[in-house]
């Protein structure tokens, strides 16, 4: 699904605002995973010095936010802007340094930063481009804008732990829903794959090595918890017992689009706001015009309609549909006792596939495919307790294999990571989860 929220931004070079441990990061965060009331007044110690940070944020009402040092000096504040827009300041020795400005819908629109007369100087702000996102950089140095993309992810640890600590050339840096993302330009976007591949190639002629240091389940390794379920759905797995999905309200206005083919920004227009992403919605699964359910279920003030077989007890037993109240299929297969076993499909509620395939018990359990709600990749193969485990295949998006997961004779697993630069991480695990080996071969090499 990539980013769709962002939290707070940095400029290299000018803050150094720690985003991994950023208060208003963490706040935010919290406040678009459910939406609810957050209300808080706590101390932080940062650099030595004790601030009190005093904060409300809730839907349809301006952010409340203040952040104090011990003798009442205001650090940050929100000041008002225009239709229901404001800017939150942070203040250095005395002077406005950053702006940040929200929507009224809390989402964050643009970070500025300031000049020692209290001018912008420099800005940056997400736009939806030809292909995906970016952030579009403003400084008064520049004589045009600049587009600045997200870095790559780099899936082997330790190609990543030597980028984090070697690559500095990075503009801008951002904490998301997606973590915290490097964005870079075209240039540091070069740079940066370089290097990558440059660390690929030297890791992948010195590490081959056996070493027990890790001990964690195997479904850990390969990112079981983006095929969540949960993701898009309420918090129960049982249909009948399941809250409706509401989506957050933003507004719908047009997100700018840009043609970088033009080689400038020219047109592009300080009026327009991004607001966040809508989803595209898939057109609704109605049932047949006049059809009578064979069984409606109430949960939470929602009505759920089944199509199906039922047993003596009026249980959904045998083949049967389960449609939420906006008309969409939740679940299409076999039930037992009012309960998904057997083969089956379910969906999220924005009305895409989530997994097809074996169930028992309302879990996953067996063989089949899931659908990250978060990349749109696929995991083919064994699924045990609602999660992947053992002889299975990661697909991303785009068709490429991440990896495959093989079950040996012995107990234990190896797991082949591919990644670019036509390399392979080949980790092996016994049958508690506990790494026994690792390294890395080159596909190239002769």
């Amino acid at each position: 699904m990539g980013i769709q929220y962002f939290y707070n931004f940095c400029l290299a070079q000018v803050d150094d605002t720690d985003l991994n441990s950023d208060i208003l990061s963490a706040v935010r965060k919290s406040y678009f995973s459910d939406f609810e009331r957050i209300r808080d007044k706590i101390t932080y110690d940062s650099e030595g010095v004790s601030l009190l940070y005093d904060y409300c944020i809730e839907r349809g009402k301006p952010l409340q936010w203040t952040v104090k040092r011990p003798d009442g000096t205001v650090v940050q504040e929100v000041l008002p802007s225009d239709n229901g827009k404001y800017y939150l300041c942070c203040y250095q020795e005395d002077k406005l340094f950053k702006r940040l400005l929200f929507s009224k819908f809390h989402t964050l629109l643009k970070a500025e930063y300031m000049d020692e007369n209290g001018a912008v100087c420099r800005s940056v702000e997400p736009r939806k481009i030809q292909g995906g996102l970016c952030l579009l950089y403003k400084d008064n140095a520049l004589s045009e804008p600049v587009a600045l993309f997200a870095a790559p992810e780099v899936l082997e640890k330790p190609v990543r732990e030597e980028l984090t600590t070697s690559f500095t050339d990075y503009t801008a840096i951002a904490s998301t829903d997606d973590g915290v993302v490097w964005f870079l330009s075209d240039a540091q976007l070069s740079r940066y794959r370089q290097l990558a591949d440059t660390l690929r190639t030297g890791i992948a002629r010195s590490i081959d090595k056996s070493y027990v240091d890790h001990v964690a389940p195997l479904y850990e390794k390969i990112n079981a918890k983006d095929f969540n379920i949960k993701r898009n759905l309420s918090a129960s797995l049982d249909i009948a017992d399941a809250k409706p999905f509401i989506a957050p309200v933003v507004p719908n206005e047009p997100i700018e689009e840009i043609d970088l083919t033009d080689n400038g920004f020219t047109e592009i227009s300080d009026k327009e706001d991004f607001d966040g992403f809508q989803p595209e919605k898939p057109a609704e699964d109605q049932p047949e015009k006049g059809a009578v359910p064979d069984k409606q279920i109430m949960a939470d003030g929602a009505v759920y309609s089944y199509y199906g077989e039922l047993d003596d007890n009026d249980n959904r037993s045998g083949y049967g549909r389960t449609v939420t109240d906006l008309g969409r299929t939740a679940y299409e297969g076999t039930y037992h006792n009012d309960k998904r076993s057997g083969k089956g499909a379910y969906y999220y509620m924005d009305g895409t596939l989530c997994y097809s395939g074996d169930w028992s018990e309302n879990v996953r359990h067996g063989v089949g495919v899931g659908i990250s709600a978060k990349d749109g990749s696929m995991h083919i193969g064994k699924w045990v307790n609602n999660k992947p485990e053992g002889n299975g295949v990661r697909v991303a998006a785009d068709g490429n294999v991440k990896f495959v997961c093989k079950e040996l004779s012995d107990g234990s697993t190896a797991l082949m990571n591919y990644l670019e630069n036509d390399t392979v991480v080949i980790t092996k695990y016994d049958k508690n989860g506990t790494r026994l080996s690792e390294k890395i071969i080159s596909l190239n090499d002769e």
